[in-house]
């Protein structure tokens, strides 16, 4: 009834999801497709419930298969417990027996590790035997290691054992012997590959490799032996174990063993590494060291390089080799640049008997060494370790020194030809002498040379000897500038000026370039920058004493003396002065530069002024009308002809002076004198109340109260001008009148 009513329900169903596919007429000709789509659903369905089928049929075949194994199982567990039983059932008449069978088990026990120790023992001699044969096959080097480690242990048990017996303790001890020679050829051989590793690392690397390797085994076994005696320390008697070979042959340790507490060594395999390395490089130096260095300076650069070299070898092959934690190629560095050194400082010794050339090769090699390490990855402070170690200050000094000396004897003998030699001409008419571009060509060529072939130290001490030759030179133009001014002549100086600018120009390229090759930390320390201003102030001085050669010819001083004379009042001597310097200012304009002329117009009228001011103070006559009236058009004629070649403000500034001056002279009263006076400080800070004193002195008509108290007003107003008792700033006329301190006071005291 149940299935009728399950049948009707799925056709009821069937029927409502037949119209919901279906809910319009027309979609009854896709009936074919539903059906067709119906079927293939139907055929996956039933190929899936196959398959889950097959799968839990499969399942239930294993469980079956399990159920069966585990009634095996059970059954043979029944057999077992119940053959534990029948046991028991055995055993419990022993258990009146059980000392004697305990002592029985323990006596077997005892006689079975004896019989292992006499066998052990018995097997010491051929086993030694074994290990020392095994010595000829390099290939068995860590296993003969292995074996005589072993033996070792064994000795040790035995000598431990028989440690109350002291004959015994004898006996084995003699019989061990064989051990101690083993051990003594085979640390021989171990020691030999370690020493020359350099060759075994190209040609056999196996065989450095094994012998590092028993070091490193050799190393752990001290530790671990080390750590055990650590933790039985206070517990009673620590034998030596690291190296009991060598404590069985000092009979008084072996025969005292109870008697006290040996302290544990270890062998020291790695440090005994170090060591024999060390001996090898000193072996590699000796020849260098001991004779080419004496003997054969080219064969000595050769071979430190051909040793240098061998640095590249080592990083490519023997450190390979080497556990990373020896830091082996940081040692190598370390050990040959210490030769090195030593090398060097053999060198320096002699270094007055070496020739330029030859410290140049010197310090070349450095260079190339250095950057080798750099190369190999060494940090470039360490690469430099040669060069800044002091080694070769020596030979630096030396080169330096002579460097210097031929530079300074080079240029003095140029300086002494230009005294008779007529200066050159450029194709526009300058005047120069080739000393300073053969100057600088030298110095450029020092730089150049060391650059290239010498080191940072080098290139730092040239660079400084340099600096010191510029200064040097100008030094010695500076002494020969000394001479009168007719003496040098007018071509020579304009010649000196120019050759000072060139140097100028050609010190701070050479100081540029220089600056550049130099690292940051020497670079620091140079300072071309004043040296290179030195020529301009040479160059200074030049225009200065060109400037005097003017004022001492002698045409020009018989002008000066009538300042202020008849003459002068009937303009013969300031229209006369300015057409003889236009005449000179034509040869300077196109024996200098442009800038240096401009330079030598403003020293020429600040010199006029000076002189103009001076005649003025030391002249005798009475300053009348028509003194103010020539002093005013020679303020005129001075402006005009000056500002011809410079700006007509710095004509102004220099000129104003005798304008300021012509007023004073003129003052009426005292009240105008102190007024000029105070406006003459605001331009000339410096000018001293002895001026106005002077002035004073050559005016008619002014009573001498008058005078007196003029000069004490201008004395009040020029001390109160000063700055912690000195005038604000320098003016360029008053400090050269050479008359104020030959006048001062003198007057004064005629006016009281």
């Amino acid at each position: 009834m149940m299935a009728d009513d399950l049948g009707v329900e799925a056709k009821e169903a069937a029927v409502r999801e037949v119209a919901k596919l279906l809910p319009l007429p027309e979609l009854l000709q896709s009936i074919a497709s539903i059906k067709a789509d119906y079927i293939a659903r139907q055929q996956a369905n039933d190929a899936h419930l196959s398959t889950m089928v097959a799968e839990q049929v499969e399942q239930a075949q294993g469980g079956l298969e399990s159920l069966s194994l585990s009634q095996k199982t059970i059954g043979q567990l029944r057999e077992n417990f119940v053959d534990i039983e029948k046991l028991c059932q055995e055993c419990q008449t022993l258990i009146e027996n059980h000392d004697q069978i305990k002592l029985l088990s323990n006596a077997r026990n005892n006689l079975n590790m004896t019989l292992k120790d006499v066998e052990g023992m018995m097997s010491i001699s051929s086993e030694a035997a074994e290990a020392h044969d095994s010595l000829t096959d390099e290939k068995e080097l860590v296993s003969t290691y292995e074996r005589l480690t072993a033996l070792d242990g064994k000795r040790r048990f035995a000598l431990a054992t028989a440690s109350s017996h002291e004959e015994e303790v004898g006996r084995l001890s003699e019989y061990f012997e064989d051990i101690d020679r083993t051990w003594e050829t085979f640390e021989r051989k171990l020691w030999g590959h370690v020493s020359n590793f350099f060759k075994l690392a190209k040609e056999s690397p196996q065989t450095l490799v094994r012998a590092l390797r028993v070091v490193e085994m050799q190393e752990i076994l001290d530790q671990e032996v080390a750590t055990e005696a650590a933790e039985a320390e206070g517990g009673g008697a620590v034998e030596s174990v690291a190296n009991p070979r060598k404590n069985a042959k000092k009979s008084a340790s072996s025969r005292n063993l109870p008697k006290q507490k040996l302290k544990v060594q270890g062998k020291g395999y790695k440090d005994k590494c170090y060591e024999e390395i060390s001996k090898a490089v000193e072996a590699r130096f000796n020849h260098l060291l001991t004779e080419l260095v004496f003997e054969d300076l080219k064969g000595a650069l050769e071979e430190a390089k051909k040793i240098g070299e061998e640095l590249g070898d080592i990083y490519d092959f023997v450190a390979p080799c080497f556990p990373p934690r020896y830091e082996i190629f940081q040692l190598m560095v370390n050990l040959y640049t210490e030769r090195f050194i030593q090398w060097l400082r053999l060198l320096s010794d002699r270094a007055n008997d070496m020739t330029n050339i030859e410290i140049l090769k010197v310090t070349g090699w450095v260079v190339e060494y250095q950057e080798n390490l750099i190369g190999l990855g060494v940090d470039e402070s360490l690469a430099q370790v040669c060069s800044e170690s002091g080694a070769m200050d020596p030979l630096m000094n030396a080169y330096v020194e002579r460097m210097q000396a031929t530079t300074r004897k080079w240029y003095l003998n140029i300086l002494e030809a230009d005294k008779v030699q007529a200066p050159k001409k450029t194709d526009d008419g300058k005047l120069y002498t080739p000393a300073a571009v053969d100057l600088f060509r030298i110095l450029g060529e020092q730089v150049q040379i060391v650059r290239e072939n010498s080191t940072d130290v080098m290139l730092y001490r040239i660079a400084l000897a340099i600096i010191q030759v510029m200064i040097d030179f100008q030094a010695a133009q500076r002494q020969k500038l000394e001479e009168p001014a007719s003496e040098i002549g007018l071509e020579a100086l304009c010649a000196m000026i120019n050759n000072n600018l060139r140097c100028y120009d050609l010190a701070m390229e050479l100081s540029s370039s220089t600056l550049e090759a130099l690292p940051q930390n020497y670079a620091e320390q140079v300072n071309f920058e004043d040296t290179c201003k030195g020529f301009l102030e040479v160059a200074k001085e030049a225009v200065h004493q060109t400037v005097s050669v003017i004022f001492e010819d002698p045409g020009v001083q018989e002008l000066l003396v009538k300042l202020y004379q008849k003459d002068w009042l009937e303009a013969q001597v300031t229209e006369y002065l300015v057409a003889t310097f236009s005449d000179y200012f034509s040869d300077v304009k196109m024996y200098i530069e442009e800038r240096s002329f401009r330079r030598f117009v403003e020293a020429c009228v600040e010199e006029t002024i000076v002189v103009y001011v001076d005649h003025l103070l030391l002249q005798k006559n009475y300053i009348k009308e028509e003194t103010i009236e020539r002093m005013k058009l020679d303020e005129e004629v001075l402006m005009d002809f000056f500002r011809e070649y410079i700006s007509v403000s710095k004509v102004e500034n220099r000129v104003r002076v005798l304008g300021d001056l012509r007023e004073l002279a003129s003052s009426e009263s005292p009240d105008s004198f102190t007024l000029v006076y105070t406006n003459i400080l605001e331009h000339q800070p410096d000018c001293p109340p002895e001026v106005v004193e002077k002035l004073v002195s050559l005016r008619e008509g002014i009573p001498r109260k008058d005078a007196k108290e003029v000069v004490q007003e201008c004395k009040e107003i020029y001390v109160n001008s000063l700055v912690d008792g000195n005038p604000p700033k320098a003016g360029f006329v008053f400090p050269k009148v050479k008359s104020l301190s030959a006048s001062k006071g003198g007057l004064w005291r005629k006016l009281t």
